[in-house]
């Protein structure tokens, strides 16, 4: 019974969270970092008296070995002249949230409803707000979003550019598009009103996501839409042919209704994914500065030493660029552990991707935002990764 309250006690981070940020926007005494923090190190605590922690199998081996490097790496961290602050700081937002890969590995069907619901919740929640606050900009959330950084001039039209809802148009767009493909769950359920419930969080997160206006998240979702049309087309064989021109229709005709009726929002959008590639060249240059700069190769410089908080300690630190990231502060052992525990679960998944498709389109998602983005070091947006993470383990070693 305690390990039950303790379970859906963890569902309700997420809906936690949106609350905190709603109360850091009347606030200014509320610190949003510090309360999420609070709540993902309780959050932690709690899977240790309800039986969550499990190392049963080779890949739960590999990601333990990958958490227990992260943590370790503060040692090497501090010895090349970061910080303990800078280290600590970094643990709070990427490390604190790997542990819910344990939450996912131990919850079974319905506590993993409970907590999808629950993200879906926050995740539609956040966006509504950020609609709202879009459409009438007060101008106390003008003030707001300069402030915060979200906007460089506290004016309407600059405030417009992207949906920043409370927590920043980067961590709106990764938020929603975690939140379309989590949808899956519930839209590939057998009862009706999963379903529908299930297309209608799909088709708010797309216009939430791309009101965010970010490169990479867009990207990510068409390729998640087109990877959801093809597997239902493979899983239905003959009998979906009718459903899958359906459904190429339906995208057609939306495509063309917004090119026809908001051709401005239609160019909008395809100048952003068109420049994709410039968007990699302009990062590239300090990816090549930070790696050549590592001061290990093989264990890496530790954890946060490439990361916003180390930037009055190193001359080049990853600001946009997870993966460099990783590497840098990781080295070749940490990112080796964490590929080899990728490739494990992705060529278990090859054989029976219907299974987990809400868990691998977040994954994969995340690896992809994280070329050109620290998706992983954004602390309300992380936890789910490796939850879907720990989810997808559950399921392969069933």
């Amino acid at each position: 019974m305690q390990k039950d309250l303790i379970k859906k006690l963890i569902c309700l981070v997420y809906p936690l969270l949106t609350v905190i940020y709603l109360a850091y926007l009347f606030f200014d005494a509320v610190r949003p970092g510090v309360c999420m923090s609070a709540v993902l190190l309780l959050s932690a605590a709690f899977l240790f008296p309800a039986g969550c922690f499990t190392v049963k199998t080779p890949m739960d081996k590999v990601f333990a070995a990958y958490l227990a490097f992260n943590l370790l790496s503060g040692i090497w961290c501090m010895y090349y002249g970061i910080p303990f602050s800078v280290y600590a700081g970094e643990v709070s937002t990427t490390a604190l949230p790997m542990f819910f890969y344990y939450a996912g590995r131990s919850f079974d069907e319905a506590e993993t409803a409970l907590y999808y619901k629950g993200y879906l919740a926050a995740s539609l929640g956040m966006g509504f707000i950020g609609v709202i606050l879009y459409i009438l900009a007060p101008q106390f959330y003008l003030d707001f979003s300069y402030d915060n950084l979200f906007i460089s001039v506290a004016d309407v039209p600059t405030s417009r550019v992207r949906m920043n809802s409370l927590i920043g148009s980067g961590a709106m767009a990764v938020f929603a598009t975690y939140a379309l493909c989590i949808s899956s769950f519930f839209f590939k359920n057998s009862k009706k009103k999963q379903k529908i419930a299930g297309f209608v969080c799909l088709a708010l997160s797309l216009v939430f996501a791309f009101m965010a206006n970010q490169r990479s998240s867009m990207f990510c979702i068409i390729l998640v839409l087109l990877f959801f049309i093809l597997e239902g087309y493979l899983a239905g064989g003959k009998r979906s042919k009718k459903t899958l021109w359906i459904e190429i229709g339906i995208a057609a005709a939306a495509v063309a209704g917004v090119f026809v009726f908001a051709r401005g929002v239609f160019e909008k959008f395809y100048a952003r994914l068109a420049s994709i590639p410039e968007g990699f060249g302009e990062r590239s240059e300090t990816w090549v500065a930070a790696v050549n700069d590592m001061k290990n190769m093989w264990l890496g410089d530790g954890l946060g030493s490439r990361g916003h908080r180390a930037a009055p300690f190193r001359t080049y630190i990853v600001a946009d660029g997870g993966l460099v990231k990783l590497y840098t502060e990781m080295g070749i052992i940490g990112t080796s552990l964490i590929i080899f525990l990728l490739v494990l679960v992705f060529l278990k998944a090859v054989k029976k991707p219907s299974a987990v498709i809400p868990e691998i389109t977040v994954i994969v998602c995340a690896i992809l935002m994280s070329i050109g983005s620290n998706v992983l070091e954004m602390q309300i947006c992380a936890p789910i990764v490796y939850f879907a993470l720990g989810r997808a383990v559950r399921i392969l070693n069933e």
